[in-house]
């Protein structure tokens, strides 16, 4: 496993550990009722901001094709010289 890969899983576990704590002392806190209400809205404003964003590259027209951005370097068949 690399060092990056370790240390984002991790960094994932922590994050999955620290956000199952929040929420039981959050139900602790509010409430069921109110901890249901705000899981709710984050999640609608995630799926908000999901269906909102803008692709990152542009879309080209389908009539065009795009172009190599490098020749293509092609064999020959045969014997060397």
């Amino acid at each position: 496993m690399t060092k990056s890969r370790f240390r984002n899983t991790v960094l994932g576990i922590g994050a999955t550990a620290a956000a199952l704590a929040l929420g039981y002392f959050g139900v602790q806190q509010l409430g069921r009722n109110n901890m249901f209400t705000i899981a709710a809205a984050v999640g609608g404003a995630g799926a908000i901001s999901y269906v909102l964003q803008k692709p990152n590259q542009p879309q080209s027209p389908s009539s065009q094709p795009e172009a190599p951005a490098t020749p293509m370097k092609t064999q020959r068949k045969g014997r060397k010289s």
